[in-house]
C-alpha cells in the first residue's frame, strides 16, 4: 500500500498565508489524506477553505466557537467511512481503491484541558478493546510521553494517563524524522503531535516514516506519514512560507 498523511495544528485558518502555503503543500506532495485541527471557523467558511485546497471529499466536527474543530479530506484514490464522531477526535475506516487495502485512523485534537483530556484517553482505550486490525492513530495529543519531549516549558510535564492509554491499548510511537519539538512559543519547545500505530499495522505495514516539517505560522509543525514506495531518502518539500 502506498499512501501519504498529512496532519497539522493551524491554530486558526484565517491568516491570508495560510491558503496559498497549504495549496503549495498539496501541490508538492500530493498527499492522499489531509486532517486539520484547531481551525477556530465552520459552517460555510470552512466550507469555502475546503473547497479552495481542491477537495472534494471531506468530512469536519465543527469547531466550538474558537475551540476546536477537526476537519478531515482525502483524495479520490481513496474511500473514507466515518465509524464515529467526538469532539476530541473522528474515527474512519481508510480504503485504497487500487488495492483495497484498508485501516482503522484515528484523527485527534486532544483538549487542553486534563479532565476532557483524560476523558479522551478512555474513549480511545474501549475503542482499541475492540480493534484487531491495523489502526493508526494521529493529530495534536497536548501531551508529552518523556522529559525529552520537552524544553524550557515546565508545565509540559510527561502524562501518566498518556502514557498508560498507550501501554494498555497496544500502541506505540511511530517516531519522526525532522526536528525533535512540534509546537513553540517562545522559549518553549515541546512535542504534542505525533502518529501512533497498533502491532496490526506494523505488521501490514512495516515501510512507514513520519516527517516533522517546518512551521508556518502556526505555533504548531505539520507532521506528515509516507508509507511504502513513497518512503524514500528525500523529504517531503516544505512550504514555502515559513518561520522557523
Amino acid at each position: 500500500m502506498d499512501i501519504k498523511i498529512f496532519s497539522w495544528n493551524v491554530q486558526g485558518c484565517g491568516h491570508s498565508r495560510f491558503l496559498p502555503a497549504a495549496r503549495q503543500f498539496l501541490r508538492d506532495n500530493r498527499p492522499d489524506l489531509i486532517a486539520f485541527v484547531e481551525l477556530r471557523i465552520s459552517g460555510s467558511t470552512a466550507d469555502s477553505v475546503i473547497s479552495s485546497l481542491g477537495f472534494l471529499n471531506s468530512h469536519r466536527v465543527e469547531a466550538d466557537g474558537f475551540s476546536g474543530g477537526i476537519w478531515l479530506a482525502w483524495s479520490d484514490a481513496i474511500s473514507v467511512d466515518i465509524i464515529s464522531n467526538h469532539f476530541q477526535f473522528i474515527h474512519c475506516r481508510v480504503t485504497t481503491k487500487v488495492n483495497s487495502n484498508s485501516f482503522l485512523a484515528t484523527i485527534v485534537y486532544a483538549s487542553p484541558n486534563a479532565t476532557r483530556r483524560n476523558a479522551l484517553w478512555h474513549h480511545l482505550r474501549d475503542l482499541a478493546s475492540v480493534i484487531h486490525s491495523p489502526w493508526i492513530l494521529f493529530g495534536d495529543f497536548n501531551a508529552t510521553l518523556c522529559d525529552s519531549e520537552r524544553q524550557g516549558c515546565a508545565s509540559a510535564k510527561p502524562s501518566k494517563a498518556f502514557q498508560n492509554f498507550i501501554f494498555d491499548s497496544g500502541l506505540r510511537d511511530m517516531g519522526y524524522q525532522g526536528p525533535d519539538y512540534t509546537w513553540c512559543r517562545g522559549s518553549a519547545h515541546v512535542r504534542l503531535d505525533r502518529f501512533l500505530c497498533n502491532t496490526y499495522w506494523d505488521k501490514t505495514y512495516p515501510i512507514a516514516e513520519v516527517h516533522h516539517l517546518l512551521r508556518m505560522r502556526s505555533d504548531h509543525r505539520p507532521i506528515f506519514l509516507q508509507v511504502g514506495s513513497h518512503v524514500n531518502p528525500r523529504a517531503p518539500r516544505q512550504f514555502r512560507y515559513f518561520t522557523g
